[in-house]
């Protein structure tokens, strides 16, 4: 007769039920979320290769394929790091004796995807400042 294999137990911390419900409510809307954009995406992608095409075949204007493009590319990686911090939330749930570990996974994923986010909206800014000014400009070339 074998003796029974006593439970591995950790000293990580291990969330409690009403804190697992939260999480995994929340790993929930992330995932639907991540999903959602990551269709966006794709939509993009499709509407990307409508218009290279197009502006491959009239030998120029490819201003709204790279703005397609980079949508696409937005969205795709926000999906992709979206979709992998709701998993590593879900983990938290699912697993014993991990939760930390998985949860800082988690926030890591977010950490990326805020540092892409942040990038994205100063280079945004910085673009419509050098077109505002561009604009200015020509309008004071062609007034004065």
């Amino acid at each position: 007769m074998s003796t029974p294999v006593p439970e591995f137990r950790s000293n990580q911390y291990e969330f409690t039920d009403e804190q697992n419900k939260t999480i995994s409510h929340l790993a929930d809307a992330m995932g639907t979320v991540a999903m959602l954009i990551k269709l966006l995406g794709l939509a993009f992608l499709v509407f990307f290769g409508l218009q290279l095409y197009r502006a491959i075949l009239s030998g120029g204007n490819y201003e709204a394929a790279a703005g397609l493009g980079a949508g696409t590319l937005v969205c795709l990686s926000i999906g992709f790091w979206t979709s992998g911090a709701a998993h590593s939330f879900r983990r938290i749930v699912e697993t014993k004796n991990e939760d930390i570990w998985h949860l800082m996974n988690a926030l890591e994923s977010l950490q990326n995807m805020y540092g892409l986010l942040r990038s994205i909206i100063i280079l945004s800014l910085v673009l419509i400042v050098v077109g505002l000014a561009l604009t200015g400009y020509a309008i004071m070339s062609k007034s004065g």
